[in-house]
């Protein structure tokens, strides 16, 4: 079966307005001198919450969930994360409950990502500031003390970059195709960002399985490229074990993974990111947070203007607006 075929059978549960929107990015192309057209693909408007990438992702995480027949589904992150925010409010747009574990203390005043998540009234607990990996163990025991109560919750893992959560992005890239034929739009170039490695993970895949209609670029904003690629080869196995269709190609042959861009990693910005987040709002009207979406607008438009893409192309907007309130 083709991948198309494939994807219609995935349970899945539609929460965004799809597609998103491709804007023009002309003031971005007067700026930086680019001889070809420039494009946004607008993945911030995904129409729950305060929208982002994740909810692609959770279209396929909480269809998989509801075939499960889970009533909720448990997500764990820091205060500020936008995943835990966003499926918690897709949850609530698809009827299920929502359960989150924030491996942070709690906050005396809700800003940001805490006040969305006060306003939707999802039930929260807060380990106190840990690391990671204690928190990602703590939840199999907070699923198992839920279960006890009689309720089957769908774990989310790893923020998201799972199987089933890169399929959100398979499909987009599906999406892609259509949209560009449909719109007489000749894209050959997208960019999006690699933290760990699941937007890329299924980009990469679903590109290569519909014939490599685009040349995809992932801007590291946290690992170095090897490392990145681990991750990305990992997440593409869960995604063959859905689909059933192999993924016959090196990552780093199928697809351009940059890592000159990601400074010191997650959650610290570069001078250049910094300014980037000022830059590209006041040269398109768009809002884009520090560090996540600041790296690879700034790595777009750097490889855009120093002449190393050849032909019109994207970005990929992954959102994060919830989290800019917390990062001023």
């Amino acid at each position: 079966m083709k991948l198309r075929d494939i994807m219609n059978n995935i349970p899945r549960e539609k929460l965004a307005p799809l597609p998103t929107p491709l804007q023009r990015l002309e003031n971005t192309e007067k700026l930086i001198g680019a001889n070809n057209k420039m494009y946004i693909k607008r993945d911030d408007l995904t129409g729950v919450g305060s929208g982002g990438n994740k909810v692609r992702c959770m279209e396929y995480i909480i269809g998989r969930a509801k075939a499960d027949g889970c009533v909720g589904v448990l997500a764990s992150g820091n205060g500020q994360s936008n995943l835990c925010s966003l499926a918690a409010a897709s949850a609530a747009k698809a009827g299920m409950k929502c359960y989150i574990v924030h491996n942070s203390d709690k906050p005396e005043t809700s800003v940001g990502n805490a006040l969305l998540n006060d306003l939707l009234g999802v039930e929260r607990e807060y380990m106190g500031a840990c690391d990671s990996s204690i928190r990602e163990k703590y939840v199999y025991e907070v699923i198992d003390r839920l279960a006890e109560k009689g309720e089957k919750y769908y774990l989310i893992r790893n923020g998201a970059t799972t199987g089933h959560g890169a399929l959100g992005y398979v499909n987009a890239i599906i999406e892609l195709v259509d949209q560009c034929e449909k719109e007489n739009l000749d894209i050959k170039h997208i960019f999006a960002p690699g933290g760990n490695g699941g937007i890329a993970s299924g980009l990469v895949y679903g590109n290569a399985l519909m014939g490599f209609p685009f040349t995809v670029h992932i801007i590291s904003v946290e690992d170095t490229k090897p490392v990145l690629i681990e991750h990305i080869e990992k997440t593409i196995k869960e995604i063959e074990e859905i689909t059933g269709l192999a993924f016959e190609f090196e990552v780093d042959k199928a697809a351009d993974i940059v890592d000159k861009y990601m400074g010191d990693g997650w959650s610290f910005n570069t001078p250049e990111s910094e300014n980037e987040v000022l830059e590209f709002v006041r040269t398109e009207g768009i809002y884009i947070e520090n560090v996540y979406t600041s790296k690879l607008m700034y790595g777009y438009k750097d490889m855009v203007k120093n002449g190393m893409v050849d032909g019109d192309s994207a970005v990929i907007h992954t959102g994060g607006f919830g989290s800019l309130f917390s990062q001023y």
